[in-house]
C-alpha cells in the first residue's frame, strides 16, 4: 500500500509540475504512466493536448503572417493559461487526499480525473485550431445541462486558497439546459472566475 501510494502521488506531482510548465513556444515533455487507469486517462488526454499543441506552434512558426501570429498568440495563450492554475490545485488537493487515505479518495480521484479531462479537452480543441489563427474553433451547439458546467468549473476552482464559491441549491437541484457550445461555457465561466480572482483588492 505504502509502495502505491508513493508511486501514485509521485505521478500526480509530475503531472501537476508539468501543468505548471506547459509553454506555447516550447517543447513539451509528455508524461509516461503505462497503468490504464483514471489517471492514466487523464495523462493520455494531456499528452494528445500538448502533441496538438506543439505541432500547431509549428505549423504557425513557418507562417509569414507574424502579426496575426502575435495576436492570435496572445488570445490562445490566454485561454490555455486560465485553467491551468486551478487544473494544478485540482490535482494537489487530490494528492492530499491520497496522502491522508481519505476514504472518499476512489470518489475524489473520478470527480477531479472527470473535471482536468474537460478542461484537456477544451485546450486540445483550442490547440488544434491554433493552427489556422484565422478564428476561433467553430461554436458546436449542443443540449447541454447548464448546471452540470456551472458545477464542474466550481469543483476546478474550489481549491484556490483564500475564496468561497456558492451556487445557489434552489438552482441547483433543478437541470437546466440550453442548446449552446459546451467548450465554449467551459471557458467563458473560468474566465469570469479568474477575473474575479484576479479583481479582488489587497486583504
Amino acid at each position: 500500500a505504502y509502495l502505491l501510494s508513493d508511486s501514485v502521488t509521485r505521478s500526480l506531482s509530475t503531472i501537476s509540475e508539468k501543468l505548471k510548465l506547459v509553454k506555447l513556444t516550447m517543447k513539451n515533455e509528455p508524461i509516461e504512466w503505462k497503468s490504464h487507469d483514471e489517471i492514466g486517462t487523464l495523462v493520455t488526454e494531456y499528452n494528445k493536448m500538448i502533441a496538438e499543441l506543439e505541432n500547431s506552434a509549428l505549423l504557425l512558426a513557418k507562417s509569414e503572417r507574424e502579426s496575426a501570429w502575435r495576436e492570435m498568440a496572445k488570445q490562445v495563450a490566454h485561454e490555455i493559461k486560465n485553467p491551468l492554475t486551478p487544473m494544478k490545485l485540482s490535482v494537489q488537493h487530490l494528492q492530499r487526499a491520497l496522502k491522508d487515505n481519505s476514504p472518499e479518495l476512489p470518489v475524489l480521484i473520478g470527480k477531479i480525473s472527470q473535471t482536468l479531462i474537460e478542461q484537456i479537452e477544451t485546450l486540445s480543441s483550442i490547440a488544434t485550431a491554433f493552427s489556422s489563427f484565422a478564428k476561433m474553433p467553430e461554436a458546436k451547439k449542443e443540449k447541454v445541462n447548464m448546471n452540470e458546467i456551472i458545477f464542474s468549473v466550481i469543483n476546478l476552482y474550489k481549491e484556490t486558497s483564500s475564496i468561497e464559491i456558492s451556487f445557489d441549491n434552489m438552482y441547483a437541484r433543478e437541470s437546466c439546459f440550453i442548446l449552446a457550445d459546451k467548450e465554449e461555457l467551459l471557458r467563458m465561466l473560468s474566465n469570469v472566475i479568474r477575473n474575479a480572482i484576479q479583481s479582488i483588492p489587497d486583504g
